[in-house]
């Protein structure tokens, strides 16, 4: 009978564990590899203001998605007072890749969308910071990533000659 009761004990610990380990915002800690930890995880498929209410220890805000294409989506939050994007399968919802991003909005502009390059279009989904400047129509990057659908990852792309709109100029609606 003892022996029953211990497993019935040990079983629900190791269940309750992998239940809560399954939020993959439970793994991290402020200070640490934040997109390492990130890689792999899943998002789970709830309201978000219920994901935030439950890591306020990490400072945690969703800042919105991307429809990057029919099987990925770019989830944008605020973690530990850094902004991150997270590169998602819409079906499972799982972490592929992730990008943490500068937040210096005095000198710097995040952009998602087409740009050129060295007066080139480019067709390729460009994720970029940009270099602010103001009554310009079109800002140099700072930084640049394209997405890898098949591997489902960022890669870091050279900003030499890259020109991105500049959305920051246009008149308010």
């Amino acid at each position: 009978m003892k022996i029953g009761i211990y497993s019935l004990l040990i079983l629900s610990l190791f269940c309750g564990k992998s239940s809560f380990a399954s939020d993959t915002f439970s793994t991290i800690k402020c200070g640490s590899e934040i997109s390492k930890k990130l890689i792999g995880g899943h998002v789970k498929n709830e309201k978000i203001v219920n994901i935030e209410a439950r890591h306020k220890n990490l400072g945690l805000k969703n800042l919105g998605m991307d429809d990057i294409s029919e099987g990925l989506l770019a989830g944008y939050w605020m973690i530990c007072g850094d902004k991150y994007i997270l590169l998602e399968d819409k079906k499972l919802l799982k972490i592929h890749d992730v990008i943490q991003v500068p937040d210096d909005p005095t000198r710097l502009v995040e952009f998602t969308g087409q740009c050129t390059v060295h007066d080139k279009e480019k067709s390729e989904l460009i994720f970029a910071i940009l270099n602010k400047e103001d009554g310009v129509a079109t800002l140099s990057a700072h930084s640049a990533w394209i997405v890898d659908e098949k591997k489902k990852v960022f890669k870091k792309t050279s900003t030499d000659g890259m020109r991105c709109e500049n959305f920051t100029s246009a008149p308010p609606p």
